[in-house]
C-alpha cells in the first residue's frame, strides 16, 4: 500500500482559519432563523405549535441534508457550482422540511408541541444507527439514489413503530456521537472491529456516555432523573432546566461542524485517543460558554420568562446550519489523516 502521509498532511492552523468564517455563520443564519420561521410558521398554525415548528425546520432540515448527502447530493448532483448546488440543496431541505411540519399540523391536526421531539428524536435515531454508527453495512453495493429511498423508509417505518411503543428514545446520546465520529474517535477505538460488532459496542459506549451526561447535569441541580416513568412515557430519562436545554441545543449544533468545518484542528495534531477526549470536552466547555453569552443576551432581547425558551429556539437551529455548511458546500471536506494515522478515513492499519 503507498504511503499517503507523504501528500495528504495533518491539519494546521490555516485549516482552522479557513473555517472559522463558517462556524461564525452558523451562529449569524441560527439567529436569522429564529426570527424567520417562527412567524412564517404562525400563518399556518397556533403560535406554540409554530415554535416547535421552528426546532424541526433546523433538526429535521439537517435530517434531510444529510440523507441527500448520502445520495451523493442528489437531485443536483450534475451540478457543478459548488455555491449553486449548496444553495439549492438548502433550499430543497427547508422547502420539504416546511410542507413536512405544516402537513402533520393541518392536514394530519399532530399535536407537535407533544409529538415533535418524539419524532425529531427518533428519526434520527434510526438515520445514526442504519448510516452514521451503522456505515450503512445493511445495504452494500447498492447505489446510492436507491439506497436513500431505502434507508427512508426504514426509517419512517422505523419512527412511527417507535411512537407507538416506548414514545421517545432519550436524543441526549447525539451530543455524544457527533463529536466522536468526525474525530474519529468510534474508528480508532475500535478498529478492526467488523458490522454488527462495531454498532453494538459504539452504542454502548455512547448509552453510557448519555448516563454520564445526565447524571453530572442533575449533580449540578440542571436535570432531574426520572426514576419512574410517567406513563406517556415508556423510557423517559427525566427533563433538564432551561438552562441545560439550551447547553443540550448548542451540544447538538456545535458538535459536529465546528469540528468538520475546521479540519478538526488542532485536536488532530494530538494523537488519539487523547485527541478524541480533548475534543470532546472542549465541545462541552465551548457549548457551556455560550450558553452563558446567551442567557443575558436573550433576557435582554426577550422580556419576561420566555427568554431562556426563546434562546433555545435560536440555538436549535445551528444544527441546520452546520450540517449545511459541510454537506451542501462542502466545507472544510477533502482528505487529511491525523496525528498517528497512515490512511485517511481509517484506523484499521494502526496499531
Amino acid at each position: 500500500m503507498a504511503d499517503t502521509t507523504n501528500s495528504v498532511q495533518v491539519p494546521d492552523i490555516q485549516s482552522f482559519i479557513k473555517g472559522l468564517p463558517w462556524v461564525i455563520m452558523i451562529m449569524v443564519f441560527a439567529f436569522l432563523s429564529w426570527l424567520f420561521w417562527g412567524p412564517f410558521l404562525s400563518i399556518f398554525m397556533d403560535s406554540e405549535s409554530a415554535q416547535y415548528a421552528s426546532i424541526g425546520m433546523s433538526t429535521i432540515g439537517a435530517y434531510v441534508v444529510s440523507i441527500l448527502a448520502l445520495a451523493g447530493n442528489w437531485p443536483f448532483q450534475k451540478i457543478e457550482s459548488r455555491w449553486l448546488k449548496g444553495i439549492l440543496l438548502i433550499l430543497l431541505a427547508k422547502v420539504i422540511t416546511a410542507l413536512f411540519w405544516i402537513t402533520l399540523v393541518c392536514v394530519f391536526k399532530v399535536n407537535i408541541v407533544v409529538w415533535a421531539f418524539p419524532i425529531i428524536s427518533n428519526a434520527w435515531l434510526i438515520l445514526a444507527a442504519t448510516s452514521f454508527v451503522g456505515g450503512d453495512a445493511h445495504m452494500k453495493h447498492i447505489p446510492e439514489l436507491r439506497r436513500m429511498f431505502l434507508n427512508l423508509l426504514i426509517a419512517v417505518g422505523g419512527t412511527i413503530a417507535l411512537l407507538r411503543t416506548i414514545v421517545i428514545f432519550p436524543s441526549f446520546w447525539f451530543a455524544m456521537l457527533q463529536p466522536i465520529i468526525v474525530t474519529g474517535g468510534l474508528a480508532y477505538y475500535f478498529r478492526r472491529v467488523k458490522q454488527p460488532t462495531f454498532s453494538l459496542l459504539s452504542w454502548a459506549l455512547l448509552l453510557g456516555l448519555m448516563w454520564v451526561f445526565v447524571s453530572v447535569a442533575s449533580w449540578f441541580g440542571h436535570f432531574n432523573i426520572e426514576h419512574n416513568a410517567p406513563q406517556f412515557w415508556t423510557w423517559n430519562l427525566g427533563a433538564g432546566s432551561a438552562e441545560f436545554g439550551l447547553f443540550f441545543a448548542l451540544a447538538c449544533g456545535l458538535n459536529f461542524a465546528v469540528f468538520a468545518c475546521t479540519q478538526c484542528w488542532p485536536f488532530c495534531r494530538i494523537k488519539q485517543p487523547w485527541g478524541t477526549t480533548v475534543a470532546f470536552f472542549s465541545v462541552l466547555a465551548w457549548c457551556f460558554l455560550i450558553t452563558c453569552a446567551l442567557i443575558p443576551l436573550f433576557k435582554m432581547i426577550v422580556p419576561g420568562d420566555a427568554s431562556l425558551w426563546q434562546a433555545q429556539l435560536m440555538a436549535w437551529h445551528t444544527v441546520f446550519w452546520g450540517f449545511a455548511w459541510v454537506y451542501c458546500f462542502g466545507v472544510g471536506q477533502g482528505q487529511y489523516v491525523w496525528a498517528g494515522q497512515k490512511t485517511p478515513g481509517t484506523w484499521d492499519d494502526v496499531d
